[in-house]
């Protein structure tokens, strides 16, 4: 039995503390305001696509300068996996809500999120600098919502503040530093370092990466990174802006570059001895089950869709995964046959060629030379794509070109013919009279004599009071053009038909 920690090897750590809240609220615009840079500018579509860790130095009012680290979590519904992520890594969460839009979707997704972790946060509300801003009316929708904040029938601390000029945002760091006080948050430094994989990628100069959160404990100076059944030795260690550290502690992010496969997000890890860490690993392969999928899933489905998704992270294919499987119906299913982190590659295009039906998918990546050239020669086109949300709407149409449908012509109008005015090279001019329905140009024609078809042939033009026209109403005289290899006499009748697609 493990001995009890003594409290003098305790020592306070600094807080890890997620930003949540929904889409365009101002999340990543506050941590650009308290880190004085720009990261929105650089996110596609103006929203945060992957969750990303920053550390700050605060000034207290105590004038003692304190370390913060903070995870900043994806608004959109896709990114959902992420944002349960954060929360469990982190000590407190900022709820961001707009004081323009009050409460949204992902605004009660989030904090359902905050609220089943048992998470102390803070409410936020931006963009009290907007002309359309209604404070009040923000306060009474969280509260409508059963978002208890002080004042309001509840405990939870709430700040006025604008990301753009600032206003607010020292008093919100102020409550935040006290929130994680009232935590007692300590670790033990002189522990080897564990903690949490916070994304991993493929860096496409140095190898698999992964960015970390040390929740316990200091990572030493050499040895091994295990996480699942990847490993990594202690060797290229980075702090959040990329500069080489050594002996990272409890609460800091950081980026660790040498993994011998791309660690799965979320997974925790363990640093130690090389040797060590080395047979954890053998130890995870060894109890590492396999995802068997079971073919009776595809049985009843009218269309099955072979996708291969590569994306710049494990965090980013997760979102597209969930983003896809969100398109799946009894009729409809997504048989993901391969999925990856980094460019897509000559491999990935080999892969596809095999069933003409796969779609290949890059999310944040790009195509790779020789694939490029594959992909040519197999008339394959990769879609590529760095908004979430331009990924659905695609897919969209890939699931309507793919259900089957039958075709069904339908009589739109009858016309009788009248004169027939002349006739060369299969082309006659006729006169007639609409009797049902309409006759619209351009539009197929079956001729009939005496209640039997003689054969087909197609509007090529239609006149009105001698003006051209796209359509006739019953009940009205014209004159019209009809290509056809059958003979039209006056007396016979042209049924005006459209084809009409009914889904099986």
């Amino acid at each position: 039995m493990s001995k009890p920690i003594s409290t003098t090897t305790l020592s306070a750590r600094q807080p890890v503390i997620a930003v949540l809240g929904h889409v365009d609220h101002g999340k990543s615009s506050l941590l650009d305001f308290i880190r004085k840079s720009n990261v929105v500018e650089g996110e596609a579509g103006g929203i945060t696509q992957r969750i990303s860790a920053y550390e700050v130095q605060h000034k207290a009012g105590d004038g003692k300068t304190r370390a913060i680290t903070f995870l900043d979590t994806p608004g959109h519904e896709a990114f959902q996996s992420m944002r349960e992520r954060g929360v469990e890594i982190a000590d407190v969460a900022i709820l961001v809500v707009s004081a323009e839009d009050g409460v949204k979707a992902q605004t009660l997704e989030a904090w359902k999120t905050i609220d089943t972790r048992k998470l102390p946060y803070v409410v936020a509300i931006n963009k009290i600098d907007k002309a359309g801003a209604d404070i009040q009316k923000t306060k009474n929708s969280l509260v409508e919502h059963g978002i208890y904040i002080e004042g309001y029938g509840g405990e939870v601390p709430c700040v006025e503040i604008s990301a753009k000029t600032g206003q607010g945002i020292d008093f919100l760091l102020e409550t935040l530093l006290l929130v994680t006080e009232m935590s007692e948050l300590t670790s033990n430094l002189t522990l080897p370092a564990t903690g949490y994989i916070l994304e991993s990628f493929v860096d496409q100069k140095r190898g698999v990466s992964a960015a970390l959160i040390i929740k316990e404990g200091t990572l030493p100076i050499s040895g091994a990174i295990v996480a699942g059944t990847s490993i990594s030795p202690i060797r290229i260690i980075e702090d959040f802006a990329g500069r080489t550290i050594k002996s990272p502690h409890a609460g800091q992010p950081i980026k660790v570059t040498g993994f011998d496969e791309i660690p799965a997000a979320g997974t925790i890890f363990v640093s130690g001895d090389k040797k060590e860490m080395e047979a954890l690993v053998e130890i995870a392969k060894e109890s590492k089950i396999k995802e068997v999928v079971d073919p009776k899933l595809y049985r009843n489905a009218k269309v099955v869709i072979p996708v291969v998704i590569k994306a710049d992270s494990l965090g980013t294919l997760d979102a597209v995964k969930r983003e896809l499987k969100k398109k799946e119906t009894e009729e409809v299913k997504i048989k993901i046959i391969a999925e990856g982190v980094g460019t897509i590659s000559e491999g990935d295009i080999m892969l596809a060629s095999s069933d003409e039906k796969t779609v290949i998918i890059g999310f944040s990546v790009k195509l790779e030379n020789s694939a490029r050239d594959q992909a040519d020669r197999f008339n394959i086109k990769p879609q590529l794509f760095d908004i979430i949300y331009k990924i659905s709407e695609w897919f969209d149409t890939v699931v309507e070109e793919r259900l089957p449908y039958e075709e069904k012509e339908v009589v739109l109008g009858t016309l009788k013919v009248i004169k027939n005015f002349s006739t060369q090279k299969d082309k006659y001019v006729i006169g007639g009279r609409v009797e049902t329905g309409k006759v619209t140009n351009n539009s197929p024609v079956k001729i009939v004599r005496r209640g039997i078809e003689l054969g087909r042939g197609k509007i090529v033009e239609l006149q009105s009071q001698k003006l051209k026209v796209e359509a006739v109403n019953e009940g009205t005289e014209c004159g019209l053009m009809v290509e056809t290899k059958f003979e039209i006499i006056p007396s016979d009748i042209l049924e005006v038909l459209v084809v009409e697609k009914k889904r099986i």
